[in-house]
C-alpha cells in the first residue's frame, strides 16, 4: 500500500491532501502547527477560508509519521525545503526510501551562496531517494475544492507511475515527465515573468504590453532551460506555457498581483509571491551562464535594486529588436 504523507498544511498542501483523499487514497499532513491540524481534522483549510469544508483529512504536527511514508510531497515555501529534506532523512534513516515530491516553484543558494535548483538540493540531501518535481497550472483553492486540474510528476518512470496512479479516481490529472530540471526551471521562472506582467497592468500598459511580456517571457524560459539542459518540449507543456498562462491571468495570481502591485506604486510584502524571493537566484544564475534574460533582470532590478519602474520599462523598450 502507498501511505502518503504532505509535509504543509497551507493552501497547497492541503489541495494535494484533498485530492489524494478524493482518490481514496491514505494520506497524512504534516503542519507546522496545532491549530492548522486541527482545522485541517475539520476539513477547513487555515489558507483557504473562503473555500466550504471537505472530508475530514488526517493531520498531525509529529513528524514520526515521515517514518512509514512511501510518497511525501513536500509542499512548503521555497526556503522552508531544506529544513523539510532534514526531518525526512532523520525519520527516514533507518527506513525504506519514500519517494519524495518537490511542490514549491523557485531557486535555493547552497553554503557558498550559489543558486542552484531544488532538485540539486533535495538530491544532494537525500541521495537514496527519488525526487520528482510535481508542477503544472493549478490554484489551490480550485484543487482543495474538488475542481479538475492537471500537473504534470517529472522524475523517473517508476517513481512518476506511483504518483500518477495516486491521483486515479480523482479530479487531479496527472501526467509523466521525465524532464525533472524542465520542469523546475519553468515552474521557477514563470512567477518572475507573472511579476512583469502584473507591473505591466498596474503601470496601465494595456493588455498588448502584458502579452508582449508572455511570449517574450516564454523566450527567455525556453532559453534558459536549453542551456541548463531541459526539453523544448517541457517550456510548451503544461509546466511551461500551461502555468505561465494561469500565473498570468490576473490577480488571482499571488505573483501578478505582487506586480500589479508595484505597478501601482505600492509596496507589497514579497512574502505574498515566491518569484520575489527567486528572481534574484535567477539572475545571478543567468549571468554565470551568460544568457541574456531582459525581463528576468529587469525583475531583479525592481525587486532587489530599488531601481525605478518607469527607467526600467524605458530601458527595456529602448533595446534594440532582433529576430524572434
Amino acid at each position: 500500500m502507498t501511505r502518503h504523507v504532505v509535509i504543509g498544511g497551507g493552501s497547497w498542501g492541503s489541495a494535494i491532501a484533498s485530492s489524494l483523499q478524493r482518490a481514496q487514497q491514505p494520506v497524512t499532513v504534516l503542519s507546522r502547527n496545532q491549530q492548522t491540524a486541527d482545522m485541517l481534522a475539520r476539513g477547513q483549510c487555515e489558507k483557504l477560508p473562503d473555500c466550504a469544508a471537505i472530508a475530514p483529512l488526517d493531520a498531525t504536527t509529529d513528524d514520526h509519521c515521515l517514518a512509514a511514508a512511501t510518497v511525501i510531497f513536500v509542499a512548503v515555501p521555497v526556503q522552508a525545503n531544506k529544513d523539510s529534506f532534514a526531518r525526512i532523512a532523520a525519520r527516514q534513516a533507518d527506513a525504506p526510501p519514500a519517494i519524495v515530491a518537490l511542490c514549491a516553484k523557485g531557486i535555493v543558494s547552497d553554503q557558498q551562496g550559489d543558486a542552484m535548483l531544488l532538485t540539486a538540493l533535495a538530491q544532494n540531501m537525500l541521495p537514496r531517494h527519488d525526487i520528482v518535481v510535481f508542477s503544472g497550472p493549478s490554484f489551490a483553492d480550485e484543487v482543495f475544492s474538488g475542481l479538475p486540474a492537471a500537473l504534470v510528476a517529472a522524475g523517473n518512470d517508476a517513481a512518476t507511475k506511483i504518483i500518477q496512479d495516486s491521483f486515479e479516481g480523482s479530479n487531479l490529472r496527472v501526467y509523466r515527465n521525465t524532464d525533472s530540471v524542465g520542469v523546475a526551471l519553468a515552474g521557477a521562472m514563470k512567477n518572475v515573468i507573472a511579476i512583469a506582467a502584473g507591473c505591466a497592468v498596474g503601470l496601465g500598459l494595456g493588455d498588448n504590453a502584458k502579452a508582449a511580456i508572455l511570449t517574450r517571457g516564454l523566450s527567455e524560459i525556453a532559453r534558459f532551460s536549453a542551456v541548463m539542459g531541459a526539453k523544448s518540449d517541457t517550456i510548451f507543456g503544461l509546466a511551461g506555457v500551461g502555468d505561465l498562462a494561469l500565473t498570468c491571468a490576473g490577480p488571482h495570481s499571488r505573483n501578478m498581483a505582487f506586480g500589479m502591485a508595484l505597478g501601482r506604486g505600492e509596496t507589497p510584502s514579497s512574502q505574498l509571491a515566491e518569484g520575489s524571493r527567486t528572481v534574484a537566484a535567477l539572475a545571478n544564475l543567468a549571468a554565470h551562464h551568460k544568457i541574456d534574460l531582459p525581463i528576468t533582470n529587469a525583475v531583479d532590478k525592481l525587486v532587489n535594486q530599488g531601481e525605478d519602474l518607469q527607467q526600467i520599462v524605458a530601458e527595456l523598450l529602448a533595446r534594440p529588436a532582433h529576430t524572434e
